[in-house]
């Protein structure tokens, strides 16, 4: 071989063995040094983490029926870094799921593994869109919220978003215990992404915990179905009827009107999502006349038979006139509170005075917050008094010039009818998890004197025995409460509007263990605006309805522990 032979020959070796050293290098770099960056890079490449969504606890009602729960649905994704063809893609999905094309298009030229096309949709659509063998294009079980009672009870428990998380009422109140905790899974697809496999990477999800409501959903029927009927009769704007027990301050029905289809919610204005007898503050008139009632008896100024002028139904006060339906001459207290005599009241609450009266409006627990575990409640208005006029004292004891919400009539007619506990009203009866009970517990407080909460029920079992109540009777049972006939403020004209008016009967059924209190409240109706016509005839019905339930419940209750009583006595004697 030549000297310039073997001279090129020695410069190639030493270039190719630069060249491998090199690569050799770069390979062990790229081995060890940046083993884990290519690692990821591979498995993104097939591996994508799904969320999975913990299930939402199931809502019963006291008897154990089921009035929210899931349901299993699909859901629709896409991995856009395999979708090739990403504008023919977008073209047939919308054909399919009726969404802009435009807008399928923006989500699926994102530079993200995962993204959401469209979520809880049924198996008919999830079918069509399989059927298009998509690169790129899947589904994934998830649960929707599902309300099995349609429209019943449908302002008590709210709804859900997408995600199944509380926007209102209990689902949003109690979202802690009903909504799970979501998981965490990998999935593996193949290079074709025909098909989907769920690897062991997976966080698992909880299920959020059931709640057991103090509602009964028979009752609950019966009152929206009653409250429909009457607004009907009437042509109402609005109405609400809450049923309390008592003795508890367990809300048994709460039902208002209009409502809505949770299941169909976009079909419904936010509005009729409110829970008016929580969220609605309004003048109560002569229902609200049970603070006078109560503060006389517990001062020592209420004489049953004692008499007072009631000036033919027409009295001056400071700044304004008070008038009475009817002209009244002589009347005697009870006969004041049956006849619901406007002057009667404002004498009975001048023997007060205006500091003793403000007292017994909060031991009532108005202008507070009852606590009522439901989102939204009011607190009502209760002026201080540093801000009463001359006519206030006499217009606040009618029920003008003062704010509440049904909730608190119900709690301050509880308290006579209780014996003279102020109780705690709540939906809530019970939580389950992981079979692990817990029972809310009870909260009152004595305001009233026994004796007292027991005239203050006589005087007004009067109302409906023989005065404005007389169509809330009903034959053989102790039926007290009180009517109120309230015209509404029209801030358009600056005054009490003459034509709106709100109809409420704030009742109890006495011969019933437990006592329970009926409250009802209707908002402009026509054809007839007094209480004692409206909403009296609305409480008889509910009312005979409750008591016949109640009593064939409690008959149930007893024969059963009489059964368990003889088995008991049995095995002692074996």
């Amino acid at each position: 071989m030549k000297t310039g032979d073997s001279s090129r020959a020695k410069y190639i070796y030493i270039f190719f063995a630069i060249f491998f050293i090199i690569l050799f290098l770069r390979i062990f770099y790229l081995q060890i040094f940046q083993k884990k960056f290519f690692q990821e890079l591979a498995q993104n490449q097939y591996y994508r983490i799904i969320p999975l969504s913990g299930k939402r606890g199931t809502i019963f009602d006291s008897k154990g029926r089921i009035l929210a729960t899931e349901i299993s649905t699909h859901s629709i994704f896409a991995d856009p870094s395999l979708i090739q063809n990403k504008e023919l893609t977008a073209k047939l999905l919308s054909e399919v799921l009726n969404i802009p094309e435009d807008a399928i298009f923006k989500k699926i030229s994102r530079k993200k593994r995962f993204v959401w096309l469209t979520r809880k949709i049924s198996l008919v659509e999830k079918e069509k869109i399989k059927n298009l063998k998509l690169k790129g294009i899947s589904s994934l079980r998830e649960n929707k919220r599902f309300y099995p009672q349609e429209t019943l009870a449908s302002t008590i428990l709210g709804v859900t978003d997408i995600d199944n998380k509380g926007l209102d009422g209990l689902e949003l109140y109690y979202d802690n215990y009903l909504r799970g905790k979501d998981g965490l899974v990998s999935v593996l697809q193949d290079s074709a992404s025909r098909e989907v496999i769920l690897t062991p990477q997976i966080i698992t999800p909880q299920e959020g915990r059931d709640i057991v409501l103090t509602i009964d959903s028979q009752l609950q029927y019966w009152v929206e179905s009653y409250l429909e009927e009457t607004m009907k009769k009437f042509s109402a704007k609005e109405g609400s009827v809450v049923i309390m027990n008592a003795r508890t301050g367990e809300i048994m029905a709460l039902a208002d009107y209009p409502n809505f289809n949770p299941n169909s919610l976009k079909e419904f204005s936010p509005e009729l999502m409110r829970n008016k007898a929580v969220c609605d503050m309004f003048e109560p008139g002569s229902v609200f006349k049970i603070v006078t009632l109560v503060a006389a008896l517990e001062e020592n100024k209420f004489f049953d038979n004692r008499i007072i002028f009631c000036e033919n139904g027409s009295y001056k006060i400071p700044g304004a006139t008070l008038h009475d339906y009817h002209p009244y001459g002589s009347l005697t207290y009870r006969q004041i509170f049956a006849k619901s005599s406007n002057i009667g009241v404002g004498k009975i609450a001048a023997t007060l005075g205006s500091q003793r009266y403000y007292i017994y409006m909060k031991k009532l627990g108005f202008g507070e917050k009852t606590g009522i575990d439901l989102p939204g409640e009011i607190r009502g208005n209760v002026k201080p008094l540093n801000t009463w006029s001359k006519t206030s004292f006499y217009m606040i004891p009618i029920g003008q010039e003062v704010g509440v919400n049904l909730i608190q009539l119900s709690r301050a007619f509880a308290a006579v009818a209780n014996d003279g506990y102020l109780v705690k009203p709540h939906v809530l009866k019970s939580v389950y998890s992981q079979g692990l009970f817990k029972e809310i517990p009870i909260e009152r407080k004595k305001i009233i004197s026994t004796a007292n909460a027991q005239h203050a029920a006589s005087v007004l079992e009067d109302v409906v025995n023989d005065g404005t109540g007389k169509l809330a009777y009903i034959e053989g049972e102790k039926i007290g409460g009180k009517t109120g006939t309230a015209q509404t403020y029209d801030p358009t004209i600056h005054r009490y509007s003459p034509t709106k008016f709100r109809a409420s009967f704030v009742g109890f059924i006495a011969s019933i263990e437990p006592p329970i209190v009926i409250a009802v409240s209707i908002f402009e109706p026509k054809a007839s605006h007094f209480g004692g016509v409206v909403s009296a005839p609305l409480f008889k019905k509910i009312a005979e309805k409750t008591i016949k339930y109640i009593r064939a419940d409690n008959t149930v209750i007893n024969d059963n522990n009489t059964e368990k009583n003889n088995a008991n006595q049995q095995a002692k004697a074996l």
